[in-house]
């Protein structure tokens, strides 16, 4: 039986990881971890009755069978096989880094972390033999489709619905408000990830991740516009073939994949009904109608550690426009403002990007003198 934990259970993914997992009897969750959701976390805790959990303010819920421990201890503990890492943020990173050195296969979710530490973090995991598997439904999708076939890419196309506001001028939005924001016209997904759909700076993260993962370079990593988000993202390979991964705007079939590798043979419900879909569409980004996805796809040409800033400052940003500090416009304008003059020029090491995440959180707080 694969023992699994999930670290962020109570968010977006993590519920539907638990759907996936409710009724597999060739998986035992073993452990859950949450964040300040102490009632739905409690509620899971009480449902699934978990080996071990773990909370943001460390509270014991007293559940006979299941024991508080540090998420940290409990990514190292020898019998967890697979880890799937729900969780969101940069700082998130020391568990993830953790789990990798002790050689647990993981999923990840958390694009920031990716973002930010990639190169370090897929270095960790060569050395330490780990399997860093992604969920998330564009390179997962790049995944399936090239797993098992040994020929040459030559180009990846990413596909993205375009956001909430896709059918708005930029100039339109200035008075945009977090909840409009924060909602997806294709997916069900966490605040943060859903504003950076809209600015499509998901995407642009996208692009890194995919880089990253699959060591693809930037200039062969293309972006569509696809209104429905039924192809998650297709494969060009040298000969001239295409392999689309398609499916239902649904977390569950990437979070399958990966829990389930190297079988894949869990049962996944949402399929696609062929003789439903009319129409599937394609087109190209108006680089002008998302700023910040017009900056950054220059920006992050500059090299690793400017790329963990990117990720860093636009963190920053977007969570103080959720927290209603700054409007919705401000994003793209502080982001090109704070980054386009500023010098990265250090070797690329955690210390570094650390150095980096202070210097720019410092340097908000100063420019945004709400904070």
């Amino acid at each position: 039986m694969k023992k699994v934990v999930i670290i962020g259970s109570t968010g977006s993914i993590g519920e539907q990881t638990i759907d996936v997992l409710r009724n597999e009897s060739s998986i035992e969750i073993l452990g859950l971890t949450a964040g300040k959701n102490l009632e739905k976390h409690k509620n899971q805790v009480l449902e699934l009755n978990p080996k071990y959990y773990d909370n943001l303010e460390k509270k014991e819920y007293n559940i006979p069978g299941s024991n508080l421990i540090d998420s940290k201890d409990l990514v190292s503990i020898e019998e967890v096989d697979f880890i799937l890492f729900a969780s969101f943020g940069s700082d998130a990173h020391e568990v993830i880094f953790k789990a990798v050195r002790n050689g647990v296969n993981i999923g990840l979710t958390n694009k920031e972390v990716i973002v930010t530490f990639g190169p370090l973090l897929f270095d960790i995991a060569k050395k330490n033999k780990t399997k860093i598997f992604p969920v998330d439904s564009e390179p997962s999708a790049i995944w399936q489709c090239i797993n098992g076939d040994y020929r040459k890419v030559s180009k990846i196309v990413l596909t993205a619905s375009g956001g909430i506001f896709r059918d708005k001028k930029y100039e339109e939005l200035s008075n945009v408000t977090p909840a409009e924001a924060t909602s997806h016209p294709n997916w069900k997904m966490g605040k943060k990830i859903t504003v950076d759909s809209s600015t499509m700076m998901n995407k642009i993260f996208e692009i890194v991740e995919t880089s990253y993962m699959f060591d693809i370079d930037f200039q062969d990593i293309d972006v569509l516009i696809h209104r429905e988000s039924i192809v998650h993202s297709m494969v060009e390979f040298m000969d001239g073939s295409v392999k689309a991964q398609l499916s239902k705007p649904d977390m569950k079939l990437p979070i399958q994949y990966a829990i389930d590798y190297p079988n894949f043979n869990l049962d996944y419900k949402n399929k696609i009904d062929f003789s439903k879909l009319s129409n599937l569409t394609f087109s190209q980004v108006d680089r002008s109608q998302y700023p910040c996805y017009d900056f950054s796809l220059d920006y992050i040409l500059r090299g690793n550690l400017y790329i963990s800033a990117l990720s860093i400052l636009n963190e920053i940003l977007v969570n103080l426009f959720i927290e209603e500090k700054i409007s919705y416009i401000s994003i793209p304008i502080y982001l090109e403002k704070l980054l386009c003059n500023e010098k990265f020029d250090q070797k690329f090491t955690l210390d570094n990007i650390i150095e980096v995440r202070d210097y720019l959180r410092n340097k908000v707080s100063k420019e945004i003198k709400i904070l």
